[in-house]
């Protein structure tokens, strides 16, 4: 091997006060492979709360041969900046980068940042091998490098359609207690065949959606299962694409009795792409939380965003869910093109007429790449300039980055108030529900709770602070066995 010790850093999206939500996977696939050709690596999530004289500390005693960072379009600029910061320190070190950004804007990124020396396209795993051995970057696919004073790329690489050949990690090399939870993160599959105008994934990951094998996924599952974690977190879109899979894997979870463990797919599944049969399966064997991204109450709206679903379709898939006891969350997005405040009355009415979880209303972001963003740009719609609002430090606001005839910036950021109001009522509604078998103790939990619970702030503890996070998911273990009695 050319590169034998390689360190690689997620760049932080979370300040080290609040913690790291989850460990980086993609980072951890990426090891798990070097490391069955010799490679030593280690990793730093600088969500844990590295400061920069920390960072360098860790990188001068470990003394790696290549440094690569994993990157996201969110706060692209810090990431830059602190590139650049890490060349000034270690000028003699190759600075690779990859991760969605990369794979979205390609070259641009190391013509816009001079610290990088090399970009990988799309998944990694095989390329960064080769790149690590010694192969030149221009022979292999999916690599952006310097030629000269010109970036170029040496094109395309061929999806693995064989994923189980890619080894799922069994080390992710960082602490897993210092996240939020104890939950391990499963990806079953790869790519994403929807056409959603505004969604930035198949550009990152490729529209060919690639699976693993049933046995392949339980394997992972029973590996930390039998190293005591009960929790798991399906990160794909797409994990119930293909029925007889999704079927395959409860079954294959029942047959090799996992019991008690927990798993959610939090990411959103498609309406479209489950059954009765399957959310039954699911729920036996452990599924306990399924999100919808609705993204809109109106067949308009949907239509407009190449959603491919119906309202009809969403709603039923809803109604499934609740009865069969899953905690069900409701994504919506605002501000779609065309759309208008009577479709937003559509989406409020599909929000509350189903007793789920929690429903939260987004304002939908143009990603570079978009069929959204081109259509704004072309129409000269941006409140915003995509460098201003991609590196926006307030993450989420409820002002709009861009607006429509129908909905112009003021009315929107009225809107977007009174749907604050609306997530309030549902989570409210969900916690008394929650506390019902708890009786009067329950009832008087969310008279004098209830106000904190629903609000933001509290709301952002659960999903940013570790502490936090921990007593909730113990409460939620307890609700749910009082449930089940």
């Amino acid at each position: 091997m050319k590169y034998k010790r390689v360190l690689f850093i997620r760049a932080s999206l979370a300040s080290a006060w609040v913690g790291a939500v989850s460990p980086p996977v993609g980072i951890a696939y990426l090891v798990e492979a070097l490391g069955k050709h010799g490679c030593v690596c280690r990793t730093i999530d600088t969500a844990l709360g590295f400061r920069p004289e920390e960072l360098y500390a860790a990188i001068r005693a470990f003394s790696p041969d290549v440094i690569g960072i994993s990157m996201l379009t969110y706060k692209y600029l810090d990431t830059y900046r602190m590139a650049g910061e890490l060349k000034k320190h270690f000028p003699h070190i190759p600075l690779v980068v990859g991760g969605a950004h990369v794979s979205t804007m390609r070259e641009n990124v190391l013509e816009s940042c001079a610290a990088f020396d090399f970009g990988f396209v799309r998944e990694a795993e095989e390329s960064f091998v080769e790149f690590c051995q010694g192969t030149e970057p221009s022979l292999i696919k999916g690599v952006i490098y310097r030629d000269g004073v010109r970036v170029a790329y040496s094109g395309d690489r061929d999806y693995v359609n064989d994923l189980d050949r890619i080894d799922w990690p069994r080390d992710y090399g960082v602490d897993l207690d210092k996240y939020l939870s104890r939950e391990i993160l499963i990806l079953s599959s790869r790519g994403c065949p929807h056409s959603c105008i505004f969604c930035p994934v198949s550009l990152a990951i490729g529209r060919k959606l690639r699976v693993r094998s049933p046995q392949n996924v339980v394997d992972e599952i029973e590996y930390w299962y039998r190293k005591g974690y009960r929790r798991f977190a399906i990160l794909d879109d797409n994990f119930t694409f293909y029925k007889d899979r999704t079927l395959a894997i409860c079954d294959e979870i029942l047959l090799r009795k996992l019991d008690g463990i927990s798993l959610r797919c939090g990411n959103g599944i498609r309406a479209d792409r489950v059954d009765r049969e399957m959310l039954e399966k699911m729920k036996s064997a452990g599924f306990t939380y399924v999100s919808y991204g609705v993204e809109s109450g109106s067949d308009k709206v949907l239509q407009t965003l190449k959603k491919g679903e119906t309202i009809a379709q969403i709603e039923r898939a809803v109604d499934l869910s609740v009865e069969l006891g899953f905690d069900v969350t409701l994504f919506f997005v605002v501000g779609a093109p065309g759309e208008t405040l009577e479709d937003i009355e559509k989406s409020i009415e599909v929000s509350l007429r189903h007793p789920v979880m929690d429903v939260r209303f987004y304002n939908l972001i143009p990603y570079p790449g978009t069929e959204l963003f081109q259509w704004i740009r072309d129409r000269n719609c941006f409140v915003s300039e995509p460098e201003e609002y991609l590196n926006d430090s307030s993450g989420f606001s409820e002002c709009p980055v861009f607006e429509t005839q129908e909905l112009p910036v003021a009315q929107r950021i009225e809107v977007m108030k009174r749907l604050d109001g609306v997530t309030k009522t549902v989570r409210k509604n969900a916690l008394r529900r929650k506390l019902q078998p708890f009786g009067p103790a329950g009832a008087i939990a969310v008279s004098m709770l209830g106000n904190l619970y629903v609000s933001n702030a509290f709301q952002a503890m659960i999903r940013q602070n570790r502490v936090v996070r921990r007593i909730i998911d113990n409460v939620y273990s307890s609700v749910r066995r009082k449930e089940m009695q």
